[in-house]
């Protein structure tokens, strides 16, 4: 194994140790990706560059395999361990994309909460803005009272 090699293999056992405790698991990124599978719909429609990073995941999980278990990877570039350090910290800023599917979920449905509105109060208010006070309906009656007897009286 070459350097670089060796530096994507460390890091990545970094990620996977990483993964393996989110998960409580024993297959660490693998797992991140299972979840990325079962989680698709919704990640790719909420979540910035869902896709790319599920299939940057993958090829760099098929990278870590071609060093394990053919001692190297003629396909590995300096960009690959960079890619999976910028993963790295974002794991640990809880800014991958799981981490911000979830956190995504989470305020659609504060939101919600707040949205859901008690419309009986919606109700009380209207049947306040229809009724009449008692003053205004004697009011009324008192000066439709008046206007019958002129009128009765200019008849008679």
């Amino acid at each position: 194994m070459d350097k670089l090699e060796i530096e994507f293999f460390e890091e990545y056992k970094a990620v996977d140790n990483i993964c393996r405790d989110m998960f409580q698991t024993q297959q660490g990124v693998t797992e991140y990706i299972n979840q990325m599978e079962a989680n698709d719909l919704q990640g790719s429609r909420r979540v910035v560059n869902w896709n790319e990073k599920y299939k940057m995941l993958k090829h760099l999980r098929w990278l870590r395999n071609q060093i394990a278990h053919d001692n190297s990877a003629p396909e590995l570039e300096e960009n690959d361990l960079i890619e999976l350090q910028h993963f790295h910290t974002q794991l640990l800023n809880q800014k991958d994309p799981l981490a911000v599917l979830f956190k995504v979920k989470r305020e659609t449905t504060n939101n919600s909460a707040k949205k859901r509105v008690d419309y009986s109060s919606f109700e009380a208010e209207r049947r306040e803005e229809h009724s009449v006070s008692p003053f205004v309906v004697a009011l009324i009656i008192g000066v439709a009272t008046i206007m019958c007897i002129v009128l009765f009286s200019m008849i008679l």
